[in-house]
């Protein structure tokens, strides 16, 4: 089996930040996630876990921050 190496950032999520009125459901989040690595989203109910996932799938658009997929915004 051959490992394959850990290779450039694809994924960049910059100090994202949702809220829903005045509800705060992320506040200034950042990872990155590089070529042949896994990352998880992980934490309790109401963690804001689907929250990141929407914004990162473009079902939400964060109140700040950014999010990058291979050089795109």
């Amino acid at each position: 089996m051959t490992s394959k190496k850990i290779g450039d950032v694809i994924l960049d999520v910059k100090n994202i930040s949702l809220r829903f009125g005045g509800v705060k459901a992320l506040t200034d989040i950042s990872f990155n996630v590089r070529e042949h690595e896994i990352r998880s989203i992980i934490g309790p109910n109401g963690a804001g876990k689907s929250s990141m996932l929407n914004c990162i799938n473009g079902v939400y658009t964060p109140s700040e921050g950014s999010i990058t997929f291979r050089g795109k915004t």
